[in-house]
């Protein structure tokens, strides 16, 4: 689980208009990052940093589109996105299907809890070497 203070929540991630909102009650009960080529293709960043909140905790706010994707590992990946300015502001997978993925960054929040791990690991940029205390996951 990663580690952060009950009393810093709820907490509020948003899009970049602030259109699109995801509320949630309980701090995650995991957070990883994942250099799969889709991640990379879809954050166009060299990795996603996301935390995973059970569906109980989760109160979506305004209008969103969805588009689903296979992933590397064969199953459904379906991102959330804003109408307006396209954020992705939250994931449903289909290997974890109570939880909802919401992208750190959308948080707002530097003091958000390093991931735990970086899957996909054998696919990362070569120059990103990893701090301390995350593993690295060759695949998923």
């Amino acid at each position: 689980m990663a580690e952060q203070d009950p009393a810093a929540y709820p907490k509020t991630a948003a899009c970049a208009c602030g259109g699109l909102t995801v509320t949630v009650s309980a701090a995650p009960q995991f957070v990883h990052a994942c250099a799969c080529l889709e991640c990379q293709r879809s954050t166009g960043s060299a990795f996603s940093y996301s935390a995973f909140f059970p569906e109980s905790a989760v109160k979506v706010g305004g209008a969103f589109k969805s588009w689903r994707r296979s992933s590397e590992a064969g199953r459904w990946n379906e991102a959330n996105f804003c109408p307006t300015c396209g954020v992705n502001v939250f994931a449903r997978l289909e290997a974890l299907p109570a939880m909802f993925c919401v992208p750190v960054g959308c948080f707002s929040d530097p003091g958000f809890p390093a991931p735990g791990n970086l899957y996909w690991s054998s696919k990362r940029h070569r120059w990103l070497d990893l701090p301390t205390g995350i593993e690295r996951i060759e695949t998923q």
